[in-house]
Formats: structure tokens, sequence, C-alpha cells
């Protein structure tokens, strides 16, 4: 057993998780295809039922082609329906694979290999969360808040971008909640350390409950005056109801999440992200139009939709769910209205000019690049890490459609 293939489910925290589990096992195996390896490595997410269905299919499936599997990440605290993996490991300590390996009768190699040169890194500031939302599985699997040191974070950073990397993507279970577990929030701090660092990249923020951060909302925004942030922010508002919102144990209300998005636009243009649960167990009709409103009104162009899904140990499990198909409908209903929302303002982008930071290799021969507020252009012509003039000329619901042209 010589090879390897990593397959990571869920949250942008459980990629940069598997970024470090990378690292670890690049000292033992070779990364590979899935078709070529040995060993796979599955960085589980149990937030929704119908992820677990799919992840253990999907060790059936490997089983079956007689590979090796560790599983490990959120889930196995989660269910104990794990039993066809060879391993399974609680959570994404390093150690706890090492031992998985050793275990395995792998040694470690002398010399580790050269990975091709990137140009985004994840990096995460803490672990767990100070909520207590009454449907949440990852808060069992992740616990309390544990903020890492801020000078780590600014080291981790200051290494990344002098090894070439031109965007930063911070991520956490809630990004506004950063050193709380020691007394104060410290965020602010942070993002200020960071974007003094020196050169030419951009940070993009992580997820970030209303609640959290209603205090500090002015003190945040006026840090959007460094080019280094990315114009972009990620709030779960979760439901337009009230009641539901009380209900979830969500820590803030709808009127907070209006007021901080009011602000948002006030202070410039930026792109923004909210969550959507439907179908929660106590949820109405008149509560799920009410969420429609809310997305109407406020004109997020991404909303991430979860159909609510009963998760073991969290205290909604003890409520009577919804039938499928009322959830099925609430999904579609306002899946089709946040499409006609992120037509509507990509519509308005064409013919304009913008200044792109080309990530990475797209599909065929096209890059993915972001616009100053993190908005994704497909252009045909671009070198990762450098900064494009393009003019917007076409669309899709979820991206937008660039020509290079002279600066």
């Amino acid at each position: 057993m010589d090879k390897y293939k990593i397959k990571t489910y869920g949250c942008k925290l459980n990629r940069a998780d598997s970024n470090k589990i990378k690292k670890e096992a690049d000292k033992f195996l070779t990364r590979s295809s899935e078709k070529d390896a040995d060993l796979i490595i599955i960085n589980s997410c149990g937030v929704i039922d119908k992820t677990e269905r799919k992840i253990i299919k999907e060790i059936e499936r490997l089983k079956s082609d007689d590979k090796k599997i560790i599983v490990l990440g959120c889930l196995p605290y989660m269910t104990k329906k794990l039993t066809a993996a060879d391993m399974v490991i609680e959570g994404n300590d390093s150690n706890e694979l090492i031992k998985a390996l050793n275990k395995m009768g792998l040694e470690r190699k002398r010399e580790s290999e050269k990975r091709k040169k990137k140009t985004t890194e994840i990096i995460s500031i803490s672990e767990g969360c100070l909520g207590s939302c009454t449907y949440c599985g990852a808060k069992l699997a992740r616990g309390e808040l544990k903020s890492y040191p801020r000078h780590e974070i600014i080291r981790k950073s200051e290494q990344a971008i002098k090894s070439g990397i031109k965007e930063i993507q911070l991520t956490s279970q809630d990004l506004g909640i950063y050193g709380m577990d020691r007394g104060e929030n410290q965020l602010i701090d942070l993002l200020t350390d960071l974007i003094s660092i020196e050169g030419s990249f951009k940070i993009k923020l992580g997820m970030m409950n209303p609640g959290f951060i209603k205090p500090f909302t002015d003190r945040l925004l006026n840090l959007f005056s460094s080019d280094k942030l990315y114009n972009f922010l990620h709030l779960p508002v979760q439901s337009g109801s009230e009641k539901i919102l009380k209900d979830m144990k969500r820590g803030h209300t709808v009127s907070d999440f209006t007021k901080i998005i009011n602000k948002v636009k006030r202070s410039g243009e930026f792109l923004i992200a909210t969550d959507i649960i439907v179908g929660y167990p106590t949820e109405t009709e008149a509560d799920f139009k009410k969420s429609l409103r809310l997305i109407e009104e406020t004109r997020p162009q991404i909303v991430n939709i979860t159909r609510y899904s009963e998760r073991r140990g969290t205290e909604a499990e003890k409520l009577k769910d919804l039938p499928s198909r009322i959830k099925k409908e609430r999904s579609r209903k306002l899946t089709e209205l946040t499409k006609k929302i992120r037509i509507e303002e990509n519509r308005k982008m064409v013919g304009k000019r913008e200044s792109v930071l080309v990530v990475r290799k797209g599909k065929g021969e096209t890059f993915l690049t972001r616009t100053a507020t993190g908005k994704a252009v497909i252009i045909k012509n671009g070198v990762p890490g450098q900064v494009e003039e393009v003019k917007i000329v076409d669309f899709k619901h979820n991206y937008l459609i660039g020509k290079n042209v002279e600066s």
C-alpha cells in the first residue's frame, strides 16, 4: 500500500483540516487518483442526513473496489453506521491519523515529494462555537470555542504569502467570535494585523453569525477600506421568521440581520451570502413565506439552502419532523427565488470592466477569477496569481463571463 486519495465533505473548515491531514499522510504515502489509490481517507461531514447517507454509500462502493478506508471528521460523532470502514477516527486529530497509519503497517517515507504550486490557502482561526442552536450536530462534534493564537495565524499567513499565495481564505465555524473564549472578541485586531502584512494578496472572510458581529459591525466595515479584503460577507440568518429563530435558539433576530445588511449596503458594493434552513419542525407555511420575503427584500446573491435534517443528540431531535414533500417544495421555491435574484444582479454587470485576481485553472481552457467583491468570473486567458483587466460580456446564474482587455 503506497498511494492514497483524500475525499472531503462539508464546510471550508473541513477543507482546511484536509490540508493538514494531507501534510501528515504525505509523509507515509503518495497522493494519487481515486482509481489508483490503495487507501481512501474520508474527511466526513454529519450536518445533514443526506450527506451521511451519501458517505455510507460511498464507503460501500469503495470497499467493493477493494480499497482500504479511514473515516474521520464530524460524522463518527453522530452515527455508529461506519462499520464498513477499516478505521474510524472521531475528529481530525493528525496524531490519531498517524496512529491509524502505523496500525496499517505504514512507515514514514524518507522524503516528501514536492507539491504543485497553488494560489489559495485556507487558514483556520478557531474550532468550535459559542452557539446553542437546537438543530446543529457540528457543535456536538467540534465542541466549545477554541481560538488559535493570533501570532500563529499571522505566522501561517506570512509564510503563505512569502511562498506565493495570493488568496487567503479565513475559516472557522464562526469568525465573529474569535477570541471570545479568552474573554474578548479579537477579530478586528486579527484582521488589522493581517491586512498590515506586506505583499499583494486578498483575504476572503468566512461565516460570521449576525448576533455576534452586531456589536462591532461598524468597526468591521471600516476595515474594508483596505483593498486586501474582498468585499464579501457571509452572514447566515437561517430563517425569516422571528418565531423560528427563537425556536432554533439562534441568538439573533431577523431585525438584527436586516440592520446589518442595510449598513453593509450603505458602506459600499458587497457580495453578501446567507444560509436558510427550510422545513424546521415548527416552521409553518406562514413562517416559510417570511423567509421568502426576507430574501426578496435583502437580495443576497448567495443563499445556501438546507432542508432541515434530524441529527442524533440535538435538542431538535425530539421534535416531530415535517414531511419530506413539504421540505422539498419549500426548498424548490426558495431556490427559484435566489436564482432569479442572481440572474438579475449578474445582468447588471454586463459591459463593466473589472480588475480580477486569477485564482486557478478552470474547466477546459478557462480560468477562475474573482472581482473585488469575490464574485466568480470565468475567462479564457490568465496566469494563477496574477491580476487581469476584463470586460464582463455574459453571465450564468452563478458566475460571470469575462473577456481579457488591455489595461
